[in-house]
C-alpha cells in the first residue's frame, strides 16, 4: 500500500485540497448571508439552507421508515444519503453523467459505478478491497464535482444538521480516493466548532452530541497513532469513528425538537 494511502498519517495538518473553484453571484449571497452570528447548536438545527456562497441547496427531511435523508443539489449535480439510527448508510451521487452509489451495511461498504461494483471490509485490513474500490472510483467526475462543490461551502451550511452530514461524505471518499488531507479542520475542538452553548430546549441533546463527536475523534486520533506502523489499518480507525459520528449525528436529530419535514420512502 502506498504511503500516500496511508491514512496512518491522518492526523491534523493538511490541507484538503479540490480541483475546481464555485463562486455564488453577489444577489445570492446578500440574500442569504446571516443576520447575526448564530451558536453552534442553532447552527446545528437548521434542516434546510441554501448556502450563501455556492447557492447550492441542502435539506434534511425524515422517511416514514425512521431513517433521515439529506439532499444537495446544485446546477446538475444531486446528492442523495439516507442514514438509518445504526449509522448504516445509502449514498447516490449523480453528476456530470455520472452516478456513484454507495452502501454501508454492518461491515461491508459497497461501492457502485458505470456496471462496476467493489466491496470493502469495514472489520479487517482489506488492500485488495480498497485498490477495486479505488479502480471504481478512478474518473469519476460525479465525486470530482462533489469534492470540488463541498470545498467552497461556508462554514456556516456545514454545521447544520444536512451539512455535518453531507460532509462527512467528503471524508469517507478522501479516505477512499487516499487524500491524507481529508481530517483537516474536522477536529471538533478546531475553530470553536463547540463552545458549550445550548438553548433552553432539548437542552440535554446538544451537550450529549457534542460530548459523543469530541469523544469519538479522540478515539480516532489514538487509533491512528496504535497502528500507524500497519498499512491497512488507519482506514479501519477512520471507518470506524465515521461510524460513531454517523450514529451521534443521527440520535441528536432524534433527540431534538426542530422541524423537520417528511419525505417518502
Amino acid at each position: 500500500m502506498s504511503t500516500s494511502r496511508v491514512i496512518g498519517a491522518c492526523v491534523m495538518g493538511w490541507i484538503l485540497t479540490a480541483s475546481g473553484a464555485i463562486a455564488g453571484t453577489p444577489a445570492v449571497v446578500a440574500t442569504y448571508a446571516p443576520r447575526c452570528e448564530q451558536s453552534p447548536q442553532q447552527r446545528l438545527e437548521r434542516s434546510e439552507l441554501v448556502d450563501a456562497a455556492t447557492g447550492a441547496e441542502l435539506r434534511l427531511t425524515r422517511r416514514s421508515n425512521g431513517a433521515l435523508q439529506t439532499s444537495l443539489t446544485w446546477s446538475d449535480l444531486d446528492v442523495r444519503k439516507v442514514v438509518q439510527s445504526n449509522g448504516d448508510f445509502s449514498l447516490r451521487l449523480a453528476g456530470r453523467h455520472d452516478i456513484l452509489v454507495m452502501e454501508r451495511t454492518g461491515e461491508r461498504l459497497r461501492v457502485m459505478r458505470n456496471g462496476q461494483t467493489a466491496v470493502l471490509l469495514l472489520n479487517q485490513s482489506d488492500e485488495e478491497g480498497l485498490d477495486q474500490v479505488q479502480q471504481v472510483l478512478a474518473g469519476s467526475r460525479a465525486m470530482r464535482a462533489f469534492r470540488s462543490l463541498r470545498s467552497q461551502l461556508t462554514a456556516e451550511s456545514l454545521a447544520s444538521a444536512p451539512g455535518v452530514s453531507i460532509d462527512l461524505v467528503d471524508v469517507i471518499l478522501g479516505i477512499l480516493h487516499g487524500d491524507p488531507g481529508v481530517f483537516d479542520r474536522r477536529d471538533p475542538r478546531a475553530a470553536g466548532r463547540f463552545s458549550r452553548v445550548s438553548l433552553a430546549r432539548d437542552a440535554s441533546c446538544f451537550p450529549e452530541y457534542e460530548s459523543e463527536v469530541t469523544a469519538a475523534w479522540d478515539d480516532f486520533a489514538r487509533c491512528c497513532d496504535d497502528v500507524k506502523w500497519f498499512p491497512g489499518l488507519q482506514e479501519l480507525c477512520a471507518m470506524t469513528w465515521l461510524l460513531k459520528v454517523e450514529s451521534s449525528w443521527f440520535h441528536f436529530i432524534a433527540c431534538s425538537s426542530f422541524p423537520i419535514r417528511a419525505t417518502e420512502s
